[in-house]
């Protein structure tokens, strides 16, 4: 057992809990968790990118029982009525999110969370909606990588010696490169690149590679009409800090306004596609005000402090799929404990590699 779970263990045991319960009573702390995909593959022939399942549908079953347990749920409607109305927000609260808009969030998570009666956000990438014939570009490299019978691959713009690709390792370490690489460069440069990726590994992509994939509009009518506030995620998903002007205003605004034109109603928040600084920045930040949200999501790390809170660089916590259930409770109870521990062992990481 690994120091952190260790510490998890502890924390979130019924003991802990039972002390929590009637101890931590304070206002003033948002935990807004973030999924991807709820999926029951074997991450090992996972032909996609496996890193964005975050759980299966049991473990999601059983987060979201004990969420709902333990937490009031809200929506960014809720939230937003706090701040209009100069309300403090609910003691233990909790926000539910995911992002991109992969169809497992209707055939795997929504039924689970309508049956608990939750609320959730999905942020989606609009012009990925219904789109059968496209994948998200990180999992087309995935899926060019994982299926390509080339033994190496040079890409000296993105490393200076040839790619091996002989195992199940180097291709998971190929991927790793070229996503870092990717996030990296003018968004441009990325997207010429990606589309050629298939050739240059010799792959001939199916016409409907992704049949299933993604969300359909008619789907997300159906889940706003269940409790399901839904938000934007850009219109094709760069590295917003990677575009040029013109298309960063593209990505917020037109993002928006296709959402509320087939919704009928206002989109309030904007997920920053991996919205780690520097991939997002304050121009970005700017825009999304101007453009009429009312929050910008984050994926830096950590719970929201109603004292602190920037609503435009708003943190989540991480849901992973080899996350234990004593961890997960762990983070949702004790999320400043957590987090402080987790960035402590990050620093010492790269002090060891630096």
């Amino acid at each position: 057992m690994g120091k952190s779970e260790l510490v998890a263990s502890i924390l979130a045991n019924p003991a802990s809990r039972h002390i929590w319960a009637h101890t931590d009573i304070r206002r003033g702390m948002l935990r807004v968790l973030a999924y991807h995909r709820v999926l029951d593959d074997d991450p090992e022939t996972f032909p996609f990118d496996e890193a964005l399942i975050s759980a299966s549908s049991e473990v999601f079953q059983q987060q979201m029982e004990f969420v709902r347990r333990n937490f009031e749920v809200l929506s960014f409607e809720d939230l937003e009525h706090c701040q209009r109305e100069g309300r403090p927000w609910p003691k233990r609260s909790v926000i539910i999110t995911f992002d991109d808009g992969y169809r497992d969030n209707y055939t795997h998570a929504f039924p689970i969370l309508k049956a608990l009666k939750l609320p959730a956000a999905i942020f989606i990438s609009t012009s990925y909606m219904g789109d059968c014939t496209k994948l998200f570009w990180w999992d087309l490299v995935a899926y060019c990588f994982k299926h390509t019978k080339r033994s190496e691959v040079e890409f000296p713009q993105v490393h200076h010696q040839p790619l091996p690709l002989t195992s199940a390792r180097d291709r998971h370490r190929a991927i790793l490169r070229i996503l870092r690489w990717a996030k990296q460069v003018p968004d441009e440069v990325k997207n010429q690149f990606i589309d050629q990726l298939a050739a240059s590994l010799e792959i001939e992509l199916p016409s409907d590679i992704a049949a299933g994939m993604h969300l359909t509009w008619e789907q997300i009518k159906e889940m706003a009409d269940g409790g399901i506030e839904f938000g934007s995620h850009t219109v094709t998903h760069p590295i917003l800090a990677n575009v040029n002007e013109a298309q960063l205003e593209t990505e917020i605004c037109e993002s928006k306004k296709i959402i509320e034109q087939h919704l009928g109603k206002e989109v309030l928040v904007i997920s920053y596609p991996d919205g780690r600084k520097p991939h997002y920045n304050e121009q970005v930040q700017q825009l999304a005000k101007a453009a009429g949200f009312h929050f910008g999501i984050a994926y830096e790390e950590g719970p929201v402090s109603e004292k602190k809170c920037d609503y435009f660089a708003m943190p989540r916590i991480h849901v992973e799929q080899d996350q234990t259930m004593s961890l997960f409770r762990a983070n949702l109870m004790f999320p400043k404990i957590m987090m402080m521990r987790k960035n402590n062992i990050q620093h010492h990481r790269s002090e060891l590699h630096s």
